[in-house]
């Protein structure tokens, strides 16, 4: 009678009261057991221990649990065991080794077995306020903090908002507390296997997943999962958002999207996309569910990313449409990591949830590489350039040194130095001597021009008196003026002019522009003036060379610094002349920091002035 009523008292007892064999098969299994892990008497009976409530990475802490009892009579620990449903449980197991109390042989382990996961999840719960409360009251989002047996240790204000429980109510709770009921079951088996394989697993993962608030009420959610460790507890923060807006707009401007040409994306103040049409899937390669509750960022070329949240910022402060074209580089990402350029127009959406921006995304890869298409033709007419520049320099070289020749012995000829010459070798030589000159003119012209296409003009700066440079130009050049009878002028300011400038090419270009007015002018007079404009012409010191001359026709002077142009009529063309020299003059004066213009009327002279800036320091 004893016996049969120690048993009803243990079998009414509300912890789990448990005999087993040493090697852990149950030979009683109370209520309580019943209750807690969810096994009747019947099912758990003859089985092993093992089989029934102890989770696999925890067979050897049980060993261990047995032999520390079958040594000392007694051992106690706090541990994790499986309900039959598969989800987890906190308990403090006692287990104490007894005699059989018929005599025989045989001990057995007696185990009282406690639930602690609610208290379990309250401690808990302090632990984790006190090391993360203030990051988890910084997010937007609703944040559920749970551990391995699936209850609630911590939510933050939002998830409060969302889901209209207090913080007390929620902790120690289990989580599916707010999941509709019809997903409850099936929840208890995706949390085990979760704790099982743990990884982040982002918002927007193609589930249609929902919550349920206190009232009731169910709504559409979108979830992230991120295992969160402390000391040696592993945990699961869920970041929970509310989509019912999205879902809403999704219902009000779906057939709008669709029926628009070109990707089109809308987007929430927190740069969440809440909307997107079926170009945008085949233009990004990412289906609707991968892109819905993203950040829009996903889009978006990573070296881009840091910036694009102060852009998004500074639109919804002031939103306006902005229209394609607007002259930015744009760049979009698909899926596969590619990049392509993109044109985006933005309008803003007022909605009844607030202000939405629309973004109409266009590719212009075949634009761009039609206009990068263009600017191969363009380098490869630049290395033909170039090509032909290397070619003049080289031949350039290679014809002036047989030139040489030629002016010298002809020149030793003319001298009478190996012997008398007749009347006709004189003249022959001479035109033989003239035209060396000419030619070599040419080719020092070529010359010049090749490197200064390819950069190779060596400007060496430093301050120059103009007084001495003009005076050895009209010094060089006077003699030649005087041969077709005409005057040569100089005129200067009675202050001296110091500029910091190449001597060398400010003397080669008012030799050029001298010789051609002296070349050109058959009667009359050449004027080289220095000066400096009083108005507006703060640094600029100017070089007029005036002449008298035939003058220059309207429609010939656009291309009067062309390279290789010989305009005008017969009586300038013939003479002599490579069509190079202004080119090369005005290609110098740019060098300098300075220009040359002119002015000129047929039949009544022409003025050609370079304009020197002083260069900066």
């Amino acid at each position: 009678m004893h016996s049969n009523y120690g048993i009803s008292v243990a079998d009414e007892a509300p912890d789990a009261l448990i005999a087993t064999s040493i090697e852990g098969r149950v030979h009683f299994w109370n209520r309580g057991a019943t209750q807690i892990f969810g096994y009747t008497s019947d099912e758990a009976h003859g089985k092993l221990l093992t089989e029934l409530t102890v989770p696999t990475e925890r067979i050897e802490e049980e060993r261990s649990l047995t032999r520390g009892a079958c040594a000392s009579g007694r051992a106690t620990i706090e541990t994790v065991r499986r309900h039959k449903d598969g989800s987890l449980l906190y308990l403090s197991v006692t287990v104490r080794r007894v005699k059989d109390p018929c005599g025989a042989n045989d001990d057995y382990l007696v185990r009282c077995e406690t639930d602690i996961t609610r208290s379990r999840a309250i401690r808990e719960s302090r632990l984790v306020e006190a090391r993360y409360r203030d990051l988890l009251e910084s997010m937007p989002d609703a944040l559920v903090i749970m551990n391995d047996t699936g209850r609630i240790i911590l939510v933050n204000a939002p998830a409060e908002s969302v889901f209209e429980y207090t913080r007390a109510e929620l902790v120690g709770e289990q989580i599916e507390v707010l999941l509709p009921e019809r997903a409850r079951g099936a929840h208890v088996a995706h949390r085990a296997k979760y704790f099982s394989q743990l990884r982040t697993r982002e918002m927007g993962a193609g589930l249609q997943l929902y919550g349920v608030r206190k009232s009731g009420e169910e709504f559409p959610v979108e979830i992230s999962l991120s295992p969160l460790r402390m000391d040696d507890t592993v945990m699961v923060m869920s970041a929970i958002r509310d989509i019912t807006a999205r879902r809403r707009a999704e219902q009000k401007f779906r057939g709008l999207l669709e029926s628009a040409p070109d990707s089109m994306v809308i987007v929430d103040r927190g740069g969440r996309i809440v909307l997107v049409n079926s170009q945008t899937q085949k233009l990004f390669g990412y289906s609707r569910d991968e892109l819905l509750g993203q950040a829009v960022d996903i889009l978006i070329p990573e070296r881009f990313k840091a910036l694009h949240p102060q852009h998004r910022s500074r639109y919804f402060s002031d939103p306006k449409v902005r229209p394609m074209g607007a002259g930015l580089e744009l760049h979009g990402r698909r899926k596969d990591g590619t990049e392509f350029p993109v044109e985006i127009s933005l309008s803003p959406l007022e909605t009844e949830d607030g202000t939405l921006v629309s973004s109409s995304i266009r590719d212009i890869t075949e634009r761009r590489r039609f206009e990068h298409t263009l600017q191969e033709k363009n380098v490869e007419l630049e290395r033909a350039s170039l090509a032909k520049d290397r070619f003049l320099a080289t031949m350039s070289h290679e014809l002036r040194t047989p030139l040489n020749a030629i002016i010298g012995f002809t020149g030793t000829l003319l001298m009478q130095l190996p012997g008398p010459l007749t009347a006709d070798q004189d003249k022959q030589l001479r035109t033989v001597q003239s035209s060396a000159r000419h030619l070599l003119s040419l080719i020092n012209d070529l010359l010049d021009l090749a490197k200064i296409e390819s950069g190779k003009v060596h400007l060496e700066l430093q301050p120059v008196r103009v007084r001495e440079v003009v005076d050895e130009v009209c010094n060089a050049l006077r003699p030649a003026a005087e041969g077709k009878g005409l005057a040569l002028y100089l005129q200067l300011p009675e202050d001296e002019i110091e500029l910091r400038t190449d001597r060398r090419s400010l003397s080669q270009i008012l030799i050029n522009l001298t010789n051609n007015a002296i070349k050109f002018t058959e009667r009359g007079e050449i004027r080289l003036e220095v000066l400096r404009p009083e108005n507006g012409g703060a640094g600029i010191t100017q070089f007029n060379i005036v002449d008298t001359g035939i003058g220059i026709a309207d429609a010939d002077q656009p291309a009067l610094f062309q390279a290789f142009t010989r305009i005008g009529n017969g009586q300038l063309r013939a003479a002599e002349s490579t069509g190079l020299g202004l080119h090369l003059s005005q290609k110098l004066a740019e060098l300098l920091g300075g220009a040359i213009s002119m002015k000129s009327t047929c039949g009544g002279g022409s003025c050609f002035t370079l304009s020197l800036r002083e260069p900066a320091e």
